[in-house]
């Protein structure tokens, strides 16, 4: 399970983001200061930070710029601060991700979980599904020398059903994953990446589909038997 720490001074703001975030299926922690912050890093393994900036005892750029030095956590800052210059610094000292709120809270979960895909060494996770090797961490899918050429989304796409080991993920959640903004954006562009994956990575049993639909509810895994290893 991933472990997330909430670094927020406002404390109705913070309980909220927790209580999302144990409902997404992570491991919260949370902290009003970065003393607090600080604190629960030395007592527990945390893999991503989430920090607002405003924080009454030290400036949120300066701690980001010291947990980006520890090197062992990732780091999405969440913040009302929308000015390019703060984003700008914030991102300059290591900061992985920059979210202005107010925030989708589906939204902080799949860029959560994308700070952690990406933060993986090399060759945690290679995935067989038929033919196709998918690289989960190169973000490759590959049939010998020849690549499926999935774009960013449709990889993300991909991934997610991986992740889901045969479950059925929800096309709003999908979208959330794809999307800079969901909330302005169309669950048909869902549609037409699995409509692409489909079509460029072909049937990988037989003849059935890599993705499958479950009507009402989303997609899913059609090769639920892939084989699972790390290089």
């Amino acid at each position: 399970m991933m472990r997330v720490l909430i670094v927020e001074d406002e404390p109705l703001q913070r309980r909220a983001l927790v209580l999302a975030l144990l409902g997404a299926g992570f491991e919260v922690f949370e902290a009003e200061d970065a003393a607090a912050c600080r604190r629960v890093l030395q007592a527990k393994p945390v893999d991503v930070v989430v920090l607002d900036l405003g924080l009454p005892d030290q400036d949120g750029v300066a701690l980001a710029a010291d947990l980006h030095r520890r090197g062992d956590v990732g780091l999405i800052v969440v913040t009302r601060r929308s000015e390019p210059e703060a984003r700008i610094a914030t991102l300059d000292v290591g900061a992985d991700d920059y979210l202005v709120k107010p925030v989708h809270v589906g939204e902080l979960a799949a860029r959560i979980r994308s700070v952690m895909r990406r933060r993986r060494p090399a060759g945690h996770r290679v995935v067989t599904l038929g033919r196709w090797r998918i690289d989960l961490d190169a973000r490759t899918a590959t049939d010998g020398p020849r690549s499926a050429g999935l774009t960013r989304g449709e990889f993300e796409i991909l991934a997610m059903l991986i992740s889901a080991d045969g479950k059925v993920v929800s096309r709003e959640d999908m979208l959330i994953a794809i999307s800079r903004n969901p909330l302005d954006a169309d669950l048909r562009s869902v549609d037409v990446l699995v409509s692409r994956i489909r079509r460029k990575l072909g049937p990988t049993l037989g003849d059935q589909d890599v993705i499958v639909t479950a009507p009402g509810l989303g997609y899913q895994l059609g090769t639920i038997d892939a084989d699972f290893r790390s290089d």
